[in-house]
C-alpha cells in the first residue's frame, strides 16, 4: 500500500496541470462516484478576501448548534488533511490513500486538476461521514470553479477585489459576474458589503426565486473595541428582530467581526430552515473561544509576532490599517513574501508608507515571486529593504532585530505562513 506521504506528494503532483477552468473533470469524476455532493445540504462560499474566515466561522457555529459540519478550504496552512475536515476532525489519512488508489487512473487520464482531485475527494468524503451539512469554499472565482457542481441551499459572496484578474477578468464587474456563478435558482444568497460596481453586478444574476439578503440593509455591525488581544462588537440584526450587545471574538481585527456577522447571519436563516434552535449562549461561546490559524494571529508575546496569509492588496491593506493604530511605525516590522500573480506594486506602496523596518523573502512554493522582484518595488518607493530568499533565515533575521516593544508580522502569503509556523509546531 502506498504511504501517505507519497500519495500526498502524487496529488501535489497534479500541479502540473496548472489552473484550468471548467467543470468537465469534476463532474466526470462526480458521476463516477455516484454524485456524492447531492447528499448532503450545501452552504456555498465565493468572495475575493474573508471567504475562508467566513466558511471557518459557518461550520464551527453549525457544529456547535449540533449539526455535523463537513467544510471544504484551501488552502492549508501547514498540512494538506486541514482542507477536508468534519466537525474540525482532519480528513483520515487510510481514506486519502484508498481515494487515490481507487480514482488515480481516471485523474490521470483526465488531467484533472489538483483542485479537481481534492474537490471530489472532500465531496465523497463528506457522503461517507454522513455529515449534516457541508460548507464549501470556493478556489477560485465560483462559476467555472471546481466546487461549482453543487446545488446550494444558501450562498454567501463575501467582499469583491482585484486579485486573479487573468482568470477572471480586469474589472469589478468582471470578477463580481464570475463569483456570481455560484448562484443556482432557489438558493437564499447573502452578501457582504461591496463596491457599487460589483453589486450591481450581482443583482444582475438574481432572479424572484432567489431571495437576497445584502448585510447593511438589515445588519449593523458596530466595532466597540479592536486591540491585540480581542474584538468586541455589537450585532443589531433586524432581520431577526435581535441585538447582540458586547459580543467577543478571539479573532483580531473589525474586518474579521463582519466576517463573522456574514457567518452568523448565514447559520440564522439555515438553523430556521432546518427547525434548528439559534442559541445566543453557544453562538457568543464560539466566538469567544474559537480562532482560525493563520488570520492575524498572535503567536509571540513580548516580542508581539504576528502571522497573517492575507496575499493581495485588499487583505494586506485591512491588515495595516488595524496594525498601525496599534503599533508606532518605528515599532512595526514586516517579514513579507507574495507569490507571482499578486498585484505586489500596490501592496508595496501602501507598506513603505506604514512599516518601520522591512524584510522582503519568498514563500515556500514554486509560484514564488522572486524577492528581488519586490525589493525593486520598494527601492522605487524610496525605502531600503533586506533580502533574505530563504524564508527560514529571514525570519530568524527579523525575530532579532525586534526590540523592546517591537511588533513583528509575517505576511504576504499562505506559503509563507504556513511554512513558518509548520517549522515552530
Amino acid at each position: 500500500m502506498s504511504s501517505y506521504l507519497s500519495v500526498v506528494q502524487e496529488l501535489f503532483d497534479l500541479q502540473k496541470f496548472a489552473i484550468k477552468l471548467g467543470l468537465d473533470n469534476i463532474r466526470f469524476l462526480c458521476e463516477k462516484m455516484d454524485n456524492p455532493q447531492a447528499a448532503y445540504p450545501v452552504i456555498h462560499i465565493a468572495g475575493t478576501n474573508g471567504k475562508g474566515s467566513t466558511s471557518f466561522f459557518i461550520a464551527v457555529i453549525l457544529q456547535a448548534m449540533g449539526l455535523k459540519t463537513g467544510l471544504f478550504t484551501s488552502p492549508h496552512l501547514m498540512d494538506f488533511r486541514e482542507r477536508i475536515t468534519v466537525n474540525g476532525i482532519k480528513i483520515n489519512q487510510r481514506f486519502i490513500i484508498s481515494f487515490w488508489q481507487e480514482y488515480k487512473n481516471t485523474i490521470l487520464q483526465r488531467r484533472a486538476t489538483f483542485f479537481d482531485t481534492t474537490a471530489a475527494m472532500a465531496f465523497r468524503y463528506f457522503k461517507e461521514q454522513g455529515v449534516d451539512v457541508a460548507v464549501i469554499e470556493t478556489g477560485l472565482g465560483g462559476r467555472l470553479d471546481s466546487t461549482n457542481i453543487v446545488q446550494p441551499q444558501v450562498v454567501a459572496l463575501t467582499p469583491i477585489h482585484f486579485d486573479h484578474e487573468k482568470q477572471l477578468g480586469n474589472s469589478l464587474r468582471e470578477i463580481a459576474a464570475e463569483k456570481a456563478g455560484i448562484i443556482k435558482p432557489g438558493c437564499s444568497v447573502f452578501s457582504a458589503k461591496q463596491e457599487p460596481e460589483a453589486l450591481a453586478e450581482l443583482k444582475r444574476h438574481l432572479s424572484p426565486q432567489e431571495p437576497f439578503y445584502y448585510l447593511p440593509d438589515f445588519l449593523n455591525c458596530m466595532i466597540d473595541e479592536a486591540t491585540l488581544v480581542h474584538t468586541r462588537f455589537q450585532i443589531e440584526d433586524s432581520l431577526n428582530n435581535t441585538v447582540l450587545s458586547n459580543v467577543t471574538s478571539r479573532q483580531l481585527g473589525g474586518f474579521q467581526a463582519e466576517n463573522q456577522c456574514l457567518a452568523y447571519s448565514v447559520c440564522r436563516l439555515f438553523l430556521k430552515q432546518h427547525k434548528i434552535p439559534f442559541s445566543e449562549e453557544i453562538f457568543r461561546k464560539v466566538l469567544a473561544e474559537i480562532i482560525w490559524p493563520g488570520r492575524l494571529e498572535r503567536v509571540s508575546r513580548e516580542p508581539d509576532i504576528f502571522f497573517d496569509v492575507s496575499h493581495n492588496f485588499a487583505g494586506i491593506s485591512k491588515t495595516l490599517e488595524f496594525l498601525q493604530k496599534q503599533i508606532p511605525r518605528e515599532r512595526f516590522h514586516i517579514l513579507i513574501g507574495m507569490v507571482d500573480d499578486k498585484d505586489y506594486l500596490k501592496s508595496a506602496r501602501f507598506i513603505a508608507e506604514r512599516a518601520g523596518r522591512i524584510t522582503i523573502t519568498e514563500p515556500e512554493t514554486h509560484r514564488k515571486l522572486q524577492a528581488e522582484t519586490l525589493a525593486k518595488a520598494f527601492d522605487d518607493c524610496g525605502v531600503l529593504c533586506t533580502v533574505i530568499k530563504d524564508f527560514n533565515e529571514a525570519y530568524e533575521f527579523s525575530y532579532k532585530q525586534l526590540e523592546k516593544g517591537h511588533t513583528l508580522l509575517v505576511t504576504g502569503s499562505h506559503y509563507l505562513s504556513g511554512a513558518l509556523l509548520k517549522n515552530r509546531n
